[in-house]
């Protein structure tokens, strides 16, 4: 399907806790609405890089799950454009994926704009460029499992690393700019598994709304 440029994108917002399948939800979602060639920006991708900090100053405060850790003007200012018909360039300058040299990229406007991340809910500015917010609400036991096997087995990293960054980012962040977020959702969906029916759910909604603009 072309793009239609009268009509105003819908933007999503993919949240939940570190591993609860954000990206994997993502990834689907875009599939299901594949017609409509959606965008997904990761908020992962703006982190910013710490570069103000010296090596031994970034290892005290460098964070992956406080606020601190984005990138938000640049993240919104990316989605205002979008919503308004406008290209992007990434990576975003002052982001680490700039500061690791991630591939240079024009991305185009589409009628559906996906933003995943963890901390996405928590700046309200961002909040409200968001049409349909979804919270994936996944045990935290099996998130933790999921993201040892990710950090170890995926990322080739140590097991020690990982239980030490979980214990010193992760578990005093989560309750206090993650889980409060989860009030903000519109549908809050259960990860725990694949969910085919509210991603099925979802996709019609996507599809519905888009249609009802084009009336």
């Amino acid at each position: 399907m072309a793009k239609n440029n009268t009509i105003r994108p819908i933007t999503v917002g993919i949240m939940g806790g570190s591993a609860s399948g954000k990206t994997t939800f993502a990834t689907a979602l875009a599939e299901q609405l594949i017609d409509f060639s959606p965008i997904t920006l990761h908020q992962d991708s703006y982190f910013r890089d710490w570069s103000e900090y010296t090596p031994e100053e970034r290892e005290k405060v460098v964070t992956a799950n406080h606020p601190d850790a984005v990138c938000w003007d640049v993240l919104i200012a990316d989605i205002e454009k979008l919503r308004s018909r406008t290209p992007i360039e990434t990576p975003a300058p002052g982001t680490r994926a700039a500061q690791r040299g991630d591939e240079e990229k024009i991305i185009e406007p589409s009628d559906v704009v996906i933003v995943e991340g963890h901390l996405i809910y928590w700046n309200q500015q961002l909040r409200e460029l968001i049409d349909i917010k979804i919270f994936l609400d996944v045990d935290a036991h099996e998130r933790v499992l999921r993201r040892m096997l990710r950090d170890v087995g995926t990322r080739s990293g140590s097991l020690e690393s990982a239980i030490s960054w979980y214990r010193r980012d992760v578990l005093p962040n989560f309750p206090i700019y993650t889980e409060p977020c989860k009030k903000y959702a519109d549908l809050i969906i259960p990860f725990l598994n694949d969910n085919p029916v509210a991603l099925h759910t979802v996709a019609a909604g996507i599809r519905a709304q888009l249609s009802d603009q084009n009336k």
